[in-house]
């Protein structure tokens, strides 16, 4: 197995294996979707193109509705092999990192969690925009529709015709779950409407009924159409005609309620305290290490993170905890990282943003590493710092290219460095499977995009060192 050895924060190739004390799988910005609900916009993505509407890409993916058998995919191949693949550890824990699901809807996070936690489950793709019934128009369909006989847009530029494609993602999926803890912290599209807009009465109603807009409303066109979604997503979702079978799981989730169901199937981190206060900040203590959970969503909406004033004094005292334990470490995970962290919408109580939560962090010589998703690739800095620094490993999307999850093994040698192996990993599911169909069609959506969102070989597989003690 070879990996890229990376000593930015100091330290030097390790002379013995060293011991594995943690092993994470990462998983993050799966976006299970409900790609039926009428409180989604799919429309937006027609506009692609037009520079003032690029803020609020992605609204739809061609393969969206396999997203769930992508997941369930990851999940089958960590429960056959749920060890870390450098030390053969068993995983202590898999983390997803934000995103779990895609428009903040109860059907689709009960979706998530019977993946992850066991159980079965079914996310309909009839009266989709793929749905051969929902067609209209005399010219060529501007969704792909795997339907041989549907004229289309995206089947000229190489997107397959599928036999049975709806039926096969609409079939109910029953999964065994990872067989290992697990826990899941919400990011941006776990509790906003398309991971922008806070629920609202309008989109609210849209989302429970029985009508579904496809194409773009007639003379729409806001001058931002990022505020205007953050301020009244319902306008976006306003006149639809086609028909879908209503369901009141659409209802959005509320923080409180995203807790209780997580606790309910099993997830670690948090507990009914958590869920009656509506606490999504939580910490998972192991022998050697604390994780600390961190939940970065922007409380007046729009897809960017930032930090409040009362999250920073509480991850202040975990840390400092933590720096009073000789031999232990600290992770910190959270949706947003260094670069997402810039949300300055609303006039609230103060937030604050990624120079300040850095500062914080290079405080504490605990703090080895930053887990974090969201920009839908994979990328390691090295922040450098006084005490030791630490390591922002993000991951790239389940839902997107590269579709891998990542491995991180922490080793600690004897002569003081804390070593962290990155492994990714594909599902490899067979082909011919909603899995592996989801893998090749988010190859090519990507198109020109797959290197930034792969990474370079510094982003993939990896060790990375740090000396503890806050020693360089």
């Amino acid at each position: 197995m070879t990996h890229l050895l990376r000593s930015d924060l100091g330290g030097a190739l390790p002379s013995a294996p060293g011991q594995c004390v943690l092993s994470l799988l990462l998983l993050s910005d799966v976006q299970v979707m409900d790609t039926v609900s009428p409180a989604r916009c799919e429309w937006v993505e027609l506009l692609a193109a037009e520079p003032k509407w690029q803020a609020l890409l992605h609204m739809h993916r061609p393969y969206e509705a396999l997203t769930h058998w992508a997941l369930a995919a990851h999940v089958d191949k960590a429960r056959r092999d749920p060890l870390g693949p450098w030390s053969q550890r068993r995983y202590d824990l898999a983390l997803s990192l934000g995103d779990n699901i895609d428009n903040a809807q109860h059907n689709e996070f009960d979706a998530f969690l019977a993946i992850v936690g066991g159980g079965k489950t079914r996310l309909s793709a009839w009266g989709g925009v793929q749905d051969p019934a929902s067609v209209t128009g005399s010219g060529p369909w501007p969704y792909w529709c795997p339907d041989r006989q549907v004229s289309d847009q995206w089947k000229p530029r190489g997107y397959p015709a599928i036999p049975d494609f709806l039926q096969r993602a609409s079939a109910e999926l029953d999964s065994p779950g990872l067989g290992f803890e697990w826990a899941c912290l919400p990011g941006n599209h776990d509790l906003m409407r398309q991971g922008t807009a806070l629920p609202e009465p309008a989109i609210e109603r849209i989302a429970v009924g029985e009508h579904k807009l496809l194409l773009r409303p007639a003379g729409f066109d806001p001058a931002d159409p990022l505020t205007r979604f953050v301020d009244a997503p319902g306008e976006f979702s306003t006149g639809g005609r086609a028909q879908v079978a209503p369901s009141s799981t659409r209802r959005a989730l509320s923080k409180q309620e995203w807790i209780a169901a997580h606790v309910h199937h099993g997830g670690a981190a948090y507990t009914t305290r958590h869920a009656q206060q509506g606490h999504t900040d939580a910490a998972i203590d192991t022998e050697h290490a604390r994780i600390v959970l961190l939940d970065t969503n922007h409380p007046a909406g729009d897809y960017q993170g930032s930090v409040g004033a009362a999250q920073l004094e509480w991850l202040e005292q975990q840390l400092t905890e933590v720096d009073q334990q000789p031999g232990r470490f600290a992770i910190l995970a959270s949706h947003h990282g260094s670069v997402s962290l810039t949300n300055r919408r609303g006039n609230g109580s103060p937030r604050h943003h990624a120079k300040t939560l850095t500062a914080l962090l290079h405080r504490h010589p605990c703090l080895v590493a930053w887990l974090v998703g969201h920009r839908h690739l994979h990328e390691i800095r090295a922040h450098a710092g006084p005490r030791g620094g630490f390591w922002e490993i993000s991951t790239g999307s389940l839902i997107d290219w590269p579709s891998q999850a990542r491995s991180v093994e922490f080793l600690r040698h004897g002569d003081g460095q804390l070593e962290m192996v990155c492994t990714l990993h594909d599902h490899g599911a067979p082909a011919g499977t909603l899995a592996h169909w989801h893998h090749l069609l988010a190859r090519r959506f990507a198109g020109d995009k797959c290197a930034r969102m792969q990474g370079g070989a510094q982003d993939g597989d990896v060790r990375l060192l740090r000396r503890t003690g806050g020693k360089t």
